[in-house]
């Protein structure tokens, strides 16, 4: 897949496109991107999908401090790739291009820039200026400016259509299960390891602080869950327990919500290092415990249950 930043001076072949964020790049997102490159395989055409960055609900919002979201698009081009699609176009969002009108976008960029000669796109897609750009709104462009369009129905499990904003519902409960089944992968955070206060250590169950790189990461419902992890620059994963919330059994604790991992099998010093965490189960809700020796047993309970539920 070529990565092109920005709409000016391409030059497709017949393309086929589609368009969105791809927030997450769900089961929904990649039928519709193989259907692009499907018909765009039976035509010889080039399968392009444009989209935006950064997310423009972060551009729109007057405080986007409290906006989280699946992937940035860092995370979302290795998984588009996997699609099979051949051209990423990347359109910077700026409140500019939030101003321009559907029927204006759809002539200046998708027609005079990238050429389109199909344009496929998902059952619910809205565009343009105030999001007034619809299915009527590109066929009425469509009969204008000489361009077929397909509109996908929606990609159903258990008879709910998927959708980013469903899955951000569904980790922010904590249905880790549920939203894989919908992402069609595990949920996962890239973050940089941080100086902590290292009570875990003193207590046998030494743990990395982890900020996420991405200041919009959604982070999953508070509790703990069985994760495995990756560390930059090294091969191979590791089993972890993994703690989001606000240590309440912790006396002094700050109250601001940590993410805490602890590598099973691994020993030696994570700081500052980059490190990837994959989802797999949630194990509980956090808890507040009388001690820390009561923690501590019950951190031993947790390791049990996270490595039987990996070896699974």
């Amino acid at each position: 897949m070529e990565v092109h930043d920005g709409y000016t001076g391409l030059l497709f072949r017949d393309p086929v496109i589609t368009m969105g964020v791809f927030d997450g790049v769900h089961l929904g997102h990649r039928m519709l991107l193989r259907r692009v490159t499907e018909e765009a395989s039976l035509t010889g055409s080039d399968s392009v999908a444009v989209t935006f960055d950064p997310h423009p609900r972060i551009v729109l919002t007057g405080d986007p401090g409290h906006l989280s979201f699946l992937t940035d698009l860092e995370e979302r081009i290795p998984i588009l790739q996997e699609t099979g699609i051949g051209h990423l176009v990347v359109i910077p969002f700026t409140a500019e291009l939030s101003r321009m009108t559907a029927p204006a976008f759809v002539d200046s960029i998708l027609c005079r820039h990238l050429g389109v000669r199909h344009l496929i796109t998902g059952y619910n897609h809205h565009f343009g200026r105030k999001h007034e750009g619809d299915a009527n709104t590109i066929l009425e462009c469509s009969a204008r400016m000489d361009f077929r369009v397909t509109r996908e129905e929606a990609y159903l499990i258990n008879g709910e259509p998927v959708s980013s904003s469903l899955i951000r519902k569904t980790l922010g409960e904590g249905r880790i299960e549920r939203a894989t089944e919908m992402l069609g992968y595990d949920y996962f955070i890239r973050g940089k390891v941080v100086s902590g206060r290292k009570i875990g250590r003193n207590m046998g169950f030494p743990t990395a602080n982890i900020a996420p790189l991405f200041a919009h990461k959604l982070i999953p419902r508070t509790g703990v869950y069985a994760v495995e992890a990756e560390i930059h620059g090294e091969e191979g994963r590791y089993a972890g327990m993994l703690n989001i919330g606000h240590r309440p059994t912790i006396s002094d604790s700050d109250g601001n919500r940590t993410i805490e991992v602890h590598l099973i099998s691994f020993s030696g010093d994570l700081y500052e290092r980059q490190i990837t965490v994959t989802f797999r189960h949630r194990l509980r809700d956090e808890m507040k415990f009388n001690d820390m020796d009561a923690l501590a047993a019950q951190l031993v309970k947790d390791r049990e249950m996270t490595i039987a539920l990996l070896q699974h």
